[in-house]
């Protein structure tokens, strides 16, 4: 007999199953349905309704002439004219357009008409204007030097800028348009004197708006669902501040947080790739330095700043670096990240011991000092590792951990005089990424408000005017090599290694995390609706969720998910050959 194709129906099928299949298909269809709702969709982990992200101190109300330390938080606020694209080039953000002229003294930018400050007013040329002509009088230690070769800025129309410049500046895509926040004119215009920025939360045209701000507890921000680029990937990010870094770490496994900016040590990455976090990796450009106090003694003497810089084998100490491996690069190539198109492409410090050990017995130094913050495990293993190799070298020295305020007093980035000898720093981004800002570090005067050490040099500051001013390549390359040798030899600093980032973050949360080149996973990009597919980690774009990409995918769960279901069909066929046998 054929069988009647109208039993062949869905409902039909199901009655013609014998009980104990019927039971067992059900059973796994319930499975079905709890694997698949408990796992993640890739829509979840593209987006959220809100973000944890700590940090480790209150850092004022994030207008750019109140922060501190925190730039990141900061650019969520507040946009830039360019900003650094996953390659870790400028390309344009609030710039529509840009042309230069006049052998490269005169740039025409066209800013975008679709732009709205927080506030609901439209950004303009004028705002843009008016931003390069604050920053340039009233000071600030990181924008205003980069203003240095501005002579004028003006608004030819309403989306119309042109900067008129005193000479060609090779590195003006980067800094400043690529690091200037654009500030909103209606606002900022006629503050007085004394007063560094306007009352209230700041208000920016960037993807997020600070909603709230308790002092020392945390930051709220919040959506700009008007935002040009798109609405954000998460509607709100609360930034909690946690002092203590081993709390960090246990406020991420206790779900207390959902990441971490700041790189994690190499112990913490493999207890914490074992759990349900994921780890986004990158290279970082802010290096550990060794600084000295060259305005007193002993260090006021380069022959004991070079003995110093002989006994540090810096592979080793790269080695031994907490978060370190064979991914933190030693600096032996100088204040430069190995990785910036900037850096030198030979070693510019030797590891010489012997030699060490008879200058350092000439010189009979006095027992050496070296200060440490004690909230940074990384810093700390750096200045525990700069002690023993004096040690092994025949010197004297001892590490004093201070809490970080302290230790900016004696270094004197707090305004105070520097009262240190010398002290483990960090070397800056923004260096590696365009070498005009080495001036900013180690020049004279005004133009060099990150200058710790007090080193002074003639030759550095043509060499840095002339980094400045060269348009040719090449030449301008030649420069940054010269520079970079003097530094060497004469050591204010001595570079020691530049750690792999290790960011941890729980994908269950959030996924759409990008590691950018130079500066890590805190980035406006992490939350904007783009194009960037994932890869493998240290790219600079999406990073993987998992098994699972940024852009999608069904993941190890959906893979179950789909199983079963194969089963259920499995189960559903033999019933009904069964039954046609049956019949």
């Amino acid at each position: 007999m054929r069988p009647d194709p109208h039993r062949l129906h869905g409902g039909e099928l199901a009655l013609s199953l014998s009980a104990p299949t019927l039971r067992l298909a059900t059973a796994v269809v319930l499975l079905v349905w709890v694997v698949a709702g408990s796992a993640p969709s890739a829509e979840a982990q593209n987006t959220a309704r809100a973000v944890r992200v700590p940090i480790s101190k209150d850092d004022g109300s994030l207008t750019p002439y109140t922060f501190q330390f925190n730039y990141p938080l900061v650019t969520l606020v507040y946009d830039t004219l360019m900003w650094r694209n996953k390659r870790g080039s400028p390309e344009a953000w609030l710039a529509r357009s840009l042309r230069k002229s006049d052998a490269g003294r005169r740039i025409t930018i066209r800013v975008r008409k679709d732009v709205r400050w927080h506030d609901g007013k439209p950004l303009t040329a004028e705002d843009v204007a008016f931003s390069f002509r604050h920053f340039a009088a009233r000071f600030h230690p990181r924008f205003t030097p980069q203003l240095e070769a501005v002579e004028r800025a003006e608004a030819l129309d309403r989306e119309t800028v042109q900067i008129t410049l005193r000479r060609a500046s090779p590195g003006f895509e980067d800094q400043p348009l690529s690091d200037l926040p654009i500030l909103p004119r209606h606002l900022w215009e006629g503050l007085p004197a004394g007063k560094l920025a306007p009352e209230g939360l700041p208000v920016g045209s960037g993807p997020y708006r600070l909603a709230e701000y308790r002092r020392g507890k945390r930051y709220v921000f919040r959506e700009n669902r008007g935002y040009f680029r798109g609405r954000p990937t998460v509607q709100r990010i609360e930034v909690p501040f946690i002092g203590d870094f081993a709390k960090t770490v246990r406020a991420l496994e206790d779900r207390r947080v959902d990441m971490i900016p700041v790189t994690l040590p190499e112990r913490e990455q493999d207890r914490l790739r074992r759990s349900v976090f994921e780890i986004g990796d990158g290279a970082l450009y802010t290096g550990t330095t060794l600084m000295f106090n060259l305005r007193k003694p002993p260090f006021d003497k380069p022959e004991a700043r070079q003995a110093v810089a002989r006994a540090f084998d810096l592979r080793r100490m790269a080695r031994a670096n907490v978060n370190g491996g064979d991914d933190s690069k030693p600096a032996d190539r100088g204040y430069l990240h190995p990785e910036s198109r900037w850096a030198s492409p030979s070693p510019l410090q030797r590891f010489e011991l012997k030699r060490a050990r008879s200058e350092l017995a000439k010189l009979d130094l006095p027992r050496i000092r070296i200060m440490a913050p004690d909230n940074d495990p990384v810093r700390l293993e750096a200045g525990r590792q700069v002690v023993l190799a004096l040690e092994r070298a025949g010197a004297r020295a001892v590490l004093g951990k201070l809490a970080p305020d302290k230790l900016a007093a004696a270094v004197g980035q707090d305004g105070s005089s520097p009262t240190f000898e010398a002290a483990i720093g960090s070397s800056p981004a923004l260096a590696s990424q365009d070498p005009d800002f080495l001036r900013v570090v180690f020049g004279s005067g005004r133009r060099a408000p990150l200058n710790y050490t007090g080193y002074k040099s003639a030759k550095f500051d043509k060499l840095a005017a002339e980094v400045a001013a060269a348009t040719n390549p090449e030449t301008r390359r030649q420069k940054v090599q010269s520079e970079l040798k003097l530094l060497a030899n004469d050591a204010p600093v001595v570079p020691l290694f530049f750690q792999q980032g290790a960011f941890a973050y729980r994908p269950q949360v959030y996924s759409r995390w990008v590691v950018l080149p130079g500066t890590g996973i805190l980035d406006k990009r992490s939350f904007l609706r783009t194009s960037i597919k994932p890869s493998k980690r240290g790219s600079g774009t999406t990073l993987p969720a998992g098994s699972e990409g940024a852009g999608g995918g069904i993941g190890i769960p959906g893979t179950i998910a789909l199983a079963l279901m194969g089963i259920v069909l499995v189960l559903l066929t033999l019933g009904l050959v069964g039954r046609l046998v049956r019949r």
